[in-house]
């Protein structure tokens, strides 16, 4: 049985969500191990598999279509050999994906000028961790962790912990020379969304350890607990990068990838709306058009808040004509580009609905509704149908109590 997503009072957005649905099915088959590239099997970046598989189109999948989310991890536990290689070659232990993985093999594959991404762009290492982490979540598939999940998150955490730096003055450890998720921001230290996916694939290890029967390295805690999250106690939000490096422009940031579903940072309310306000700008400022990249953070970001305006923005902007390109609804990367259909936008827009307006997080003690169901001010209701977590199978439907409050609803099949 296959998951889907309806919508009532948004034709457009429903026509948007069934054709990404369709590309995500057409390109992500069930019970293979074959990772799954941005642009899927278009030309586009030629197939390589990025931190999109992980982090965009597994957990867009994970609840509506299993099987086939679990094709996307099993890929990396495939080409696990050839990330401890790389590793090695670094100088570091465990595993060092690859920015650019051959689907094949797992090699890395990347074109000479992006040469710096290879090299830097290591949060891909703990997004791997963190999707391994949520299938085992959502599946409770014990002997799946503990033969395929487990070697792979165990050496995530070896690598995290050769390459984290401890400052002693400072006591606290530290990332340097990395590339930010802020792909121009090149040889940064403490950029904040690598840091704190790095703590949170630490952590995951240490949990992963019980259940695997394996003894937990002390030090991944102790990283995990004491690694450095840039702040400013001043203006009460994250910073993107440690203060000390120079921001090309004052609004540059990428804090809402903080609160993106499988990553989830905690923070309170005052943080979370602070960290909103330096990515999304205020109302008035509104002519600003993200990348189709940028859209599921901001949208996913507003839901937490509770904001039916800006969610409303952003899920409007998601159905645009901008945004997709006609005759088939295509998604591109960005609003003028017209070379091919981007599945990583797709999986962005389908995450903004299963976990966006939902307010749905799968966390151990289970599908927890972590924040208040949020619907765009134009929409009747939203529905999962056939929804499956742990082995058990549901409807999950938003609509709108006697007072128009939205409100969240379980059926189970």
């Amino acid at each position: 049985m296959a998951g889907s997503v309806r919508r009532c009072g948004d034709p457009c957005a429903q026509l948007a969500v069934h054709s990404d649905l369709y590309y995500l099915l057409a390109n992500v088959a069930p019970d293979i191990s074959w990772g799954v590239g941005a642009c899927a099997l278009t030309t586009g970046y030629v197939g390589h598999v990025f931190w999109d598989s992980d982090t965009w189109i597994f957990p867009a999948l994970l609840l509506l279509h299993p099987q086939r989310a679990r094709s996307i991890v099993m890929f990396r536990d495939r080409t696990l050999s050839a990330a401890q290689q790389r590793a090695r070659d670094a100088g570091f232990a465990g595993a060092k994906y690859p920015w650019e993985a051959d689907p094949e093999n797992g090699s890395e594959q990347i074109l000479y000028a992006a040469h710096r991404l290879s090299e830097g762009e290591i949060h891909v290492n703990a997004d791997i961790a963190i999707a391994q982490w949520q299938y085992w979540l959502a599946t409770h598939d014990l002997e799946w962790l503990r033969k395929d999940g487990w070697p792979v998150i165990r050496d995530v955490a070896r690598f995290w912990a050769s390459r984290a730096t401890y400052d002693a003055a400072k006591r606290r450890y530290e990332i340097r020379d990395v590339v930010s998720v802020m792909e121009p921001y090149a040889h940064v230290a403490n950029d904040t969304f690598t840091n704190a996916s790095a703590a949170k694939a630490l952590r995951i290890a240490t949990s992963a350890a019980k259940l695997a029967g394996a003894q937990a390295d002390p030090r991944w805690s102790e990283i995990a607990d004491k690694l450095y999250l840039p702040f400013s106690r001043q203006e009460r939000r994250h910073l993107p990068l440690d203060p000390h490096e120079r921001l090309h422009e004052p609004c540059d940031s990428d804090l809402s990838f903080l609160v993106f579903p499988s990553l989830d940072l905690q923070m309170d309310q005052t943080v979370r709306r602070n960290d909103y306000r330096s990515d999304a700008g205020p109302p008035e400022q509104s002519g600003r058009v993200p990348t189709t990249m940028g859209l599921a953070p901001l949208t996913i970001a507003a839901s937490t808040l509770g904001d039916q305006v800006e969610t409303t923005r952003w899920i409007e902007d998601n159905v645009s004509s901008d945004m997709l390109k006609a005759p088939f609804d295509v998604r591109t990367e960005t609003v003028h580009n017209n070379t091919g259909y981007f599945l990583t936008g797709s999986a962005g827009f389908v995450q903004s609905l299963v976990y966006g307006l939902t307010g749905l997080r799968i966390e151990e003690a289970g599908l927890v509704e972590k924040y208040p169901p949020v619907l765009p001010s134009a929409w009747k209701s939203l529905t999962l149908t056939n929804l499956t977590f742990d082995g058990k199978h549901y409807d999950i439907m938003v609509d709108r109590d006697a007072n128009g409050k939205p409100r969240l609803r379980r059926q189970p099949l």
